[in-house]
């Protein structure tokens, strides 16, 4: 008697979530590789980014999103829709809510409007491992009294604490398809891209409070060499002339510091010897220059 052909999985999962709730945490350590650029910093995430993650039969293709915040401007309002429109086109999306801040007003603003979402919805409560069971119980009861969730999970992302159990639990949700990437394939984000999102990250993790909000990276040359190295050329875009002597810092310090921690990240990614050129550019308004938006996967709409 022959037996049928194994049927293949495959479908998207969307993880949203306020600002810094942990959604890049998660989705790196449901991969196994750091994919997604993550920084104590809210709003460190300004586009959906595509994790793939194979196992078996089973693909599915996690989707990193922006936080989902009360936008001030046109840039920020095209995040929070990038994020909504992954969650409508997602096989079931994953709300990530830090545990320690419980149902804030950020959180109270998803809540609203996540009824509308057809696919099925999972509650990650992260950051367990910072509060005690006592409070940890009280809130898992009163998201349960919702009777918006399929499934509610307390997990610690940073410690890769039950993120097994919520890739379980997924794959129940995704459809039988065949796969969309190769097995071998974790994200299908340019490397360039990738390229400028390390180097933006260690910007905000070295300036102070209100520049990195004001920065942005692009690549403008990524070769790989002869020699197997590669070449990458950079621009730190500012928004005011007055924000380029901290970038630079004195006698170009700041900027060395950004160069070579961002080169030192990026040759581990890589696994290849990288050599980084960066300059300073200030192009005032780029937040809401359309061309920049679309680049980025987002809509100036």
């Amino acid at each position: 008697m022959t037996q049928s052909p194994v049927k293949s999985r495959c479908g998207f999962v969307a993880i949203i979530g306020a600002p810094n709730a942990g959604k890049s945490t998660f989705m790196n350590g449901a991969l196994g590789e750091k994919i997604a650029i993550v920084t104590p910093k809210v709003q460190t995430t300004r586009m959906n980014m595509r994790g793939i993650l194979t196992e078996g039969d089973t693909q599915m293709v996690f989707v990193d999103t922006p936080g989902i915040h009360k936008p001030r401007r046109q840039f920020d309002k095209a995040m929070v829709n990038a994020a909504w429109q992954a969650s409508s086109d997602a096989d079931a999306v994953l709300l990530l809510v830090d545990a320690q801040k419980g149902f804030n007003g950020d959180v109270q603003r998803i809540l609203a409007d996540i009824a509308e979402v057809k696919a099925p919805k999972i509650l990650v409560l992260n950051k367990v491992d910072k509060m005690p069971r006592e409070k940890l119980l009280p809130l898992m009861g009163k998201a349960g009294a919702m009777g918006v969730f399929d499934h509610i999970f307390a997990i610690s992302a940073l410690k890769n604490d039950r993120i097994k159990d919520v890739i379980k639990c997924l794959k129940g949700y995704m459809p039988e398809e065949p796969f969309h990437y190769d097995p071998e394939d974790l994200t299908d984000t340019p490397m360039r891209v990738i390229a400028a999102e390390v180097t933006r990250e260690r910007a905000f993790m070295l300036l102070g409070d209100e520049i990195p909000y004001s920065v942005n990276v692009e690549t403008v040359g990524y070769v790989v060499q002869e020699d197997g190295s590669i070449r990458i050329d950079q621009n730190i875009l500012l928004e005011r002339d007055g924000q380029k002597k901290i970038v630079i810092g004195k006698g170009g310090s700041m900027l060395k510091k950004i160069g070579e921690q961002a080169r030192k990240a990026l040759s581990e990614m890589t696994g290849a010897e990288v050599h980084l050129f960066l300059q300073v550019k200030v192009r005032e308004g780029w937040a809401s220059d359309p061309h920049l938006m679309r680049s980025l996967g987002l809509s100036d709409k």
